[in-house]
């Protein structure tokens, strides 16, 4: 910011620079000098370096001048587009959303306290069904006789809804038809704890679907006749000598990842992966987290959600106490995991659009975004939700709009900025190499971790109990205090009981 004034400069003193003669003699007397030459030639190699090299690089270039970044983590952002409050008195839990399957226009939320014995006569039992514009009153109502737990629609028929309830029961519910239930499964057939979750199965008919109780049984049903199940699958732990019953709390289902194939939560913190084959009896396939099964790092809560990955389905990520983990169907143990938080964790999710971006519900009442494309040791994006816990996470198909359920019976519907929302270029392809990388290096360890106990069975099988001659160990004993001058019955190792207190004297020489 100051200016400069040049002048001419640099002339010896016996120069007068201001008479044109005078240094016009100068300049002919220099330029005769032999010394010149070499010295300009030299001079010019330096500056010929430096103009190529403003030739080459420009440095007034404006670089990624009016370009967009693809992802700018650090702007990250949700905004709350609406609540709603559950209508009756006494507070429930919000324990599942479900988003209306053609479009984000309604949400079904179900409602249910499950604290022990805390359900009384005058409890109220209804679940209910929102239109997003309009906040204020519920678009219509669910009636059962006990709490519903889960409810979910059909993909098939959007007026179809399935709701698993607090006694055991299914009901099937048409929207046309009135609020009351137009099905309902026998009492003798069904569960005989909460049903925590249901599924719709993709079928020609569309009426198949599925669900999971505590009571340790994963029940398969068509609709179209709920006084009797179609399969049945118990739930037990694999143990060799007596098999343990595991209670279900999440399920899973993702047609891309198999239409056989199951991943069951159970209360144990395991994880069941289960098959249902035509014409067979559904089977358990693998056990994630499980030690008797070879497997490691079972949650130390129910597992309150297991989610498939919908890019790469043979990952899938759980929650069942303070920190999230990710399994792949080859692995028995997690592959990745998240650090451990101050408070437990009650919800995942997947972004249907992102591969890389899960969302996590936390009893502090904050909403953790992980976004594993920018980075994976700590979390991209958290934004308190509410004072109270939150329970409960629907990610709509779009990807635009998170459901989030709370203790207190509030649904808060939050819009999530288009960073994650909108996919990367190449973001499915570097996401699929991370995980593949992820599991060759647990494959690799297992590898390890298995040779060096195998080495280690060897070497003990190898070895062979040392019979020691008593005879020989006195003789050899008595040879070796003899050579250092000192003799056995000094010491008293040659009397009763030398075999057995003379090792402590000392060392037999081999």
């Amino acid at each position: 910011s100051r200016a400069m004034l040049h002048e001419e400069g640099g002339w010896p003193k016996e120069v007068d620079y201001t008479e044109a003669q005078d240094t016009m003699k100068w300049r002919k007397r220099l330029e005769k000098d032999p010394l010149f030459v070499s010295t300009v030639k030299q001079l010019t190699q330096n500056t010929v370096t430096c103009l190529e090299s403003n030739n080459t690089i420009d440095l007034f270039e404006h670089y990624f001048h009016e370009e967009e970044p693809d992802h700018l983590p650090e702007s990250l952002t949700m905004k709350t587009v609406a609540v709603f409050k559950d209508p009756a008195d006494e507070q429930r839990s919000v324990t599942k959303i479900g988003w209306h399957p053609e479009g984000p226009t309604k949400i079904v939320g179900s409602y249910a306290n499950l604290r022990f014995q805390r359900t009384s006569e005058d409890t109220p039992m209804a679940s209910f069904i929102w239109d997003i514009s309009e906040r204020n009153m519920p678009l219509s109502e669910l009636r059962t006789t006990s709490p519903l737990i889960c409810c979910q629609y059909s993909h098939k028929n959007a007026d179809t809804l399935l709701g698993g309830c607090y006694n055991g029961l299914l009901n099937l519910y048409d929207v046309r038809k009135g609020p009351a239930p137009v099905r309902k499964s026998a009492v003798e057939v069904s569960h005989y704890d909460p049903v925590y979750d249901v599924v719709w199965l993709q079928s020609k008919t569309g009426t198949e679907c599925a669900s999971v109780s505590s009571d340790g049984r994963l029940l398969f049903w068509d609709v179209r006749n709920l006084s009797e199940f179609t399969d049945e699958c118990v739930l037990t732990d694999g143990g060799k000598d007596e098999q343990k019953t595991l209670g279900g709390t999440s399920l899973e289902w993702m047609q891309e990842a198999g239409p056989t194939k199951f991943l069951v939560g159970t209360e144990h913190g395991l994880i069941v992966s289960c098959t249902k084959r035509p014409k067979k009896q559904v089977e358990i396939g693998a056990w994630f987290g499980t030690e008797d099964r070879g497997g490691y790092g079972r949650h130390f809560g129910p597992v309150y959600s297991v989610k498939r990955n919908p890019f790469n389905p043979k990952f899938f990520v759980s929650v069942g106490d303070w920190c999230a983990k990710m399994w792949m169907e080859e692995l028995k143990g997690p592959m990745l995991q998240t650090p451990y938080y101050p408070s437990f964790l009650t919800a995942a999710a997947w972004s249907p659009t992102r591969p890389g971006v899960f969302f996590l519900c936390r009893q502090d009442g904050r909403l953790d975004v992980w976004d594993y494309y920018y980075r994976m040791n700590e979390v991209t994006l958290s934004q308190k939700i509410s004072d109270a816990s939150l329970s409960s996470l629907s990610i709509q198909a779009g990807g635009s709009l998170a459901a989030v359920g709370d203790a207190d019976g509030a649904i808060t519907l939050m819009r999530l900025c288009d960073g994650l929302v909108q996919m990367a270029p190449n973001e499915k392809n570097l996401l699929g190499a991370l995980f593949d990388r992820e599991f060759k290096r647990e494959k690799n360890l297992e590898a390890i971790k298995k040779a060096a106990g195998n080495s280690k069975k060897d070497g003990e099988r190898g070895r062979e109990p040392v019979a020691i001659d008593p005879v020989e160990y006195q003789a050899r004993e008595k040879s070796f205090f003899a050579d250092v001058g000192m003799t056995g019955d000094d010491l008293g190792t040659m009397g009763p009981g030398a075999a057995g207190g003379g090792g402590g004297g000392g060392g037999s020489p081999s």
